[in-house]
């Protein structure tokens, strides 16, 4: 993990919270439609 400065913005640390929000649901929707490529076959 990489060391990060105490100097961080608020909106920083937001943006960062944001993205991963995003990043969380980009993956449940991945394994979703995963799931559903699998069941077809």
């Amino acid at each position: 993990m990489k060391y990060y400065n105490k100097t961080r913005t608020i909106e920083q640390k937001v943006t960062d919270r944001e993205t991963l929000e995003l990043l969380k649901k980009q993956n449940q929707l991945l394994e979703a439609i995963l799931e559903q490529l699998k069941s077809n076959k």
